[in-house]
């Protein structure tokens, strides 16, 4: 009969058998390169601090109108500019209550709340200005597919629950008609990774920064089950809401559209505190930061695009880009008019079968069909494939690669590894071959977002000033 081995000195064994040979040397040798892993020195700090800001829009803020935000130049960096939005809901407050837990229909059995990703798609337009020169512009669609792409799986799900994304079910769809506070984080200048050290306010002290968001209107902004075109679920005595499964639905009346409170915006920025010296390292240093600029150009192909392929042949359609600055990628997608009217805007459609992309009249990307942009360029060149019908064109070394230039505290800033300057580009053009449109009532018309990613500077001089370098 063997006696087993305790464990501790079975775990000291190990111990003793790894703890000698050449490390010892490399840990306590005395030489140039040697480390004592037991060190308990510390390195001095520069000292940090920071607080959370939230400040109104000028004027309330109204569906369908325009509303501006003040940046409030306080800290010396800001980081992580999001707004926050609370939507109202046409449910009486104490069915709002209980919205997250319950099932909310009419009598028909048609459930109503807000499109998919509301927090993206409630923004018509977003403009960043400094004085009165636009540095940034999208559309909420564009943050929309952009964000797609980014992050982790992980983050996907936090990104799905802070801006209202939904799978379109009867019950994601009836809870959405009452949705908890949502975040929209906006790309500015410096904000645009985690890894960058944000926007240096206290090197701009000579130049005011303003935001402008133009919203939808709200009939714009609610979707039915059904598909419907416009629904119009407030002002109606048919509803009914079911607390549980083998509870009797209680019908109610929801709230007239003129007696809907209105909805609430808020401008959130993370403002950093660093010690004095920091402090003129930013204001007298001059800076270099690279960001993304967006342009978005919006095509629409009507039923005589679509003759040929509806009569048994072949429909193409040249869409003529524009842009400026070196562009990293090209991001598109398809929307039927159907979706449209339905304000399903987050419902895509596989629109062409074969696509190229020509400067000049010559091909710079041969024709491929969707399977290469949609799958193939995701899965080597972004972070997550989307699994939607979200095309991407990307000339980059991929979301990994590694950026050359770096801010003066030695944070990395990004800069393009591959690009196609649309500033000299001449005449680029998308070149489709159409898919037939889905079978429908109406006029077979489509709607081609096309997202040029391109990359300009913003250059701080040392003296409280900066401008939009193009880098053309």
């Amino acid at each position: 009969m063997t006696t087993p081995v305790p464990y501790a000195s079975a775990e000291g064994s190990l111990y003793e058998l790894v703890s000698r040979g050449n490390k010892d040397v490399y840990f306590f040798g005395d030489v140039s390169d040697s480390k004592f892993i037991f060190d308990n020195s510390y390195a001095a700090q520069r000292q940090t601090s920071f607080e959370i800001r939230r400040v109104p829009p000028r004027t309330a803020a109204e569906f369908g109108r325009t509303v501006d935000f003040d940046f409030d130049l306080i800290g010396d960096i800001l980081r992580a500019p999001t707004i926050l939005v609370d939507l109202p809901s046409w449910l009486p407050p104490q069915v709002a209550a209980t919205a997250q837990q319950s099932l909310i229909t009419d009598t028909s059995g048609v459930a109503y709340g807000y499109t998919s990703a509301i927090a993206f798609f409630l923004f018509e337009q977003i403009q960043f200005y400094q004085d009165n020169i636009l540095l940034q512009e999208m559309s909420g669609d564009a943050l929309w597919a952009l964000n797609k792409p980014n992050g982790t799986f992980g983050q996907g799900f936090v990104t799905n629950q802070l801006t209202g994304q939904h799978n379109g079910s009867l019950v994601s769809i009836s809870r959405a008609g009452a949705p908890q506070t949502l975040r929209v984080e906006l790309p500015l200048p410096g904000c645009q990774r985690q890894d960058e050290p944000g926007f240096p306010q206290r090197a701009i002290s000579q130049h005011t920064y303003r935001l402008r968001c133009k919203l939808r209107r709200l009939e714009d902004l609610v979707e039915a089950s059904d598909g419907r075109p416009k629904p119009t679920p407030w002002g109606r005595s048919d509803f009914q809401q079911t607390l549980g499964p083998n509870q009797a639905p209680v019908p109610f009346a929801t709230i007239p559209r003129q007696d809907i409170p209105p909805l609430t915006l808020q401008l959130e920025t993370k403002q950093i505190y660093v010690d004095r010296e920091s402090q003129d390292e930013i204001r007298y240093q001059p800076q270099k930061i690279y960001f993304r600029r967006i342009r978005e150009v919006i095509f629409q192909q009507n039923a005589l695009d679509y003759t040929g392929v509806q009569n048994g042949g072949s429909s193409t359609v040249n869409r003529r880009l524009e842009g400026r600055h070196p562009a990293e990628r090209l991001v598109w997608f398809f929307r039927t008019q159907e979706a449209i009217n339905a304000n399903q805007l987050w419902k895509l459609y596989p629109g062409f079968s074969q696509l190229s992309f020509l400067i000049a009249g010559q091909n710079r990307e041969l024709p491929r069909d969707p399977q290469v942009w949609r799958d193939v360029v995701n899965f080597a060149k972004e972070d997550l494939d989307t699994g939607e019908e979200l095309y991407t064109m990307n000339w980059s070394l991929g979301t990994g690669s590694i950026p050359e230039y770096r801010y003066p505290d030695g944070s990395p800033a990004g800069e393009p590894t591959g690009s196609v300057n649309f500033t000299t580009a001449d005449r680029p053009t998308f070149y489709i071959t159409l898919t037939p449109p889905p079978p429908a009532p109406a006029l077979p018309i489509t709607e081609l977002r096309v997202l040029v990613d391109a990359w300009a500077r913003f250059d701080t001089d040392g003296k409280g000033r900066a401008d939009l370098f193009s880098q053309n």
